[in-house]
């Protein structure tokens, strides 16, 4: 079964974006006649063969790790490294083209030679390596090794999507001792109680516990990759990367939390209490951590930057903590019930439309002081009015929303738990 699904991995934009990028290789082998072009071709889709193995067959062996709380927090890295090389892995290859753009200096440099010869040695440069020896006439070498390194990702994603459907249910059982925390001092009892409910879950539940950790291992990743560059200038941006980071994970936090969300249909004025305390929650997780990051990093590099970056990390966590509760209730995920999942891969819901909807509302807000400009008074002005606007009309909203659409949300989320266990 697993090798028959297999081939149905291949559908998908992903794929096609990829090799309409890749088919720059053929227009690279062209010089080399009509067998080079024809060589390069074939690496394009050895290639990408490859490469759509080598996304599937890590996804895979992540799934598996997520079952023991050792490879959630191996998971949750890879996941970080691969954001933060995704997100500022270029920056090392533009501060070398631009060395002096923090002095406002446009002049470009030189690109290291032996770094290129190293991305071309890579697998993922064996496309353009076969590219290169098809146009000079020096064979494909490099076409067949691709064939055979994506073989041997397919079968290994095989065995490991095998093992995952022959695997039994379990259960989960609780391991943490329930402890009485005292409520907060600027909070009511019944938002403290949320708030002590909220920092508890992020903690128990696999599938936060791994959006957790990645989304605080990926900006201070981000920060070690443009640390050592001439571009330390932007490091106190990883405060406003921390705070998007942030909200990307908590965007779902309804549906996560399942048919659980009866008791507070059923409580009068449990819904407020609740929006705020996940607000609360999420600054204190995300928000509070994100403005100190970027504090600590001006402090550390005297960037000119600096006092830019912390605005800009105040008003992209005020809008996180107030759009991640409204885009949990607008656009919720439904999975596996939170009574059932064991561990993060058990579908706990699929959020990339949240995810891909806040992203660019914080980055948005995110770049507004900066866009602001003017004398400093006005840009902290401008973060302290748009912070108030964020935090006061919109938990407003996402209450209304809940009192709305709530009862709907919990019937999907209950006609999902009903249709799991008759699976089972």
């Amino acid at each position: 079964m697993a090798r028959a699904l297999s081939w149905t991995e291949l559908a998908g934009v992903g794929p096609l974006i990829t090799l309409v990028s890749l088919s720059s290789l053929v227009v690279l082998a062209a010089p080399g006649g009509p067998t080079a072009a024809v060589i390069a071709a074939g690496a394009v889709v050895a290639q990408l063969y490859l490469l759509i193995w080598a996304g599937k067959t890590v996804a895979a062996l992540a799934a598996w790790l997520l079952q023991t709380r050792a490879g959630m927090t191996m998971a949750a890295v890879q996941t970080a490294v691969m954001l933060a090389v995704s997100f500022a892995g270029w920056v090392p290859i533009a501060a070398w083209l631009l060395p002096r753009l923090g002095e406002l200096d446009t002049e470009l440099g030189r690109f290291p030679v032996p770094v290129i010869d190293l991305l071309a040695a890579l697998p993922t440069g064996w496309g353009y390596a076969a590219a290169l020896g098809a146009r000079d006439g020096t064979g494909f070498g490099h076409v067949v090794a691709l064939l055979v390194a994506g073989g041997l990702l397919h079968l290994g994603w095989i065995a490991l999507t095998a093992r995952a459907l022959r695997r039994p249910p379990r259960r989960a059982t609780p391991r943490r001792a329930v402890v009485q925390r005292r409520p907060l001092p600027f909070a009511g009892p019944r938002v403290s109680a949320v708030v002590a409910r909220e920092l508890a879950t992020w903690l128990r539940d696999p599938a936060r516990g791994v959006e957790l950790r990645s989304a605080w291992l990926t900006p201070l990743l981000m920060a070690l990759i443009v640390a050592p560059t001439g571009w330390s200038w932007a490091l106190p941006l990883a405060g406003p990367a921390a705070a998007v980071f942030g909200a990307m994970v908590a965007v779902n936090t309804y549906a996560l939390d399942g048919t659980a969300l009866w008791q507070l249909l059923t409580t009068p004025g449990a819904l407020r209490a609740d929006v705020r305390g996940r607000m609360v929650a999420w600054g204190l997780l995300f928000g509070v951590p994100s403005v100190g990051l970027a504090v600590v990093l001006w402090a550390v590099t005297g960037s000119p930057l600096g006092g830019l970056a912390v605005g800009s990390a105040i008003v992209a966590a005020a809008t996180a903590c107030a759009v991640a509760p409204l885009l949990a209730v607008v656009m919720p995920a439904v999975g596996t019930d939170a009574r059932e999942r064991v561990y993060p891969g058990q579908q706990a819901g699929d959020p990339t439309g949240g995810q891909m909807t806040i992203f660019p509302v914080v980055l948005v807000v995110a770049v507004l002081p900066f866009a602001v400009g003017g004398p400093g008074w006005v840009t902290v002005l401008s973060v302290i009015v748009l912070t108030g606007t964020v935090l006061y009309a919109l938990p407003v909203l996402t209450v209304r929303l809940l009192q709305q659409r709530g009862t709907g949300l919990l019937d999907a989320m209950g006609s999902r738990s009903s249709t799991h266990k008759a699976r089972r």
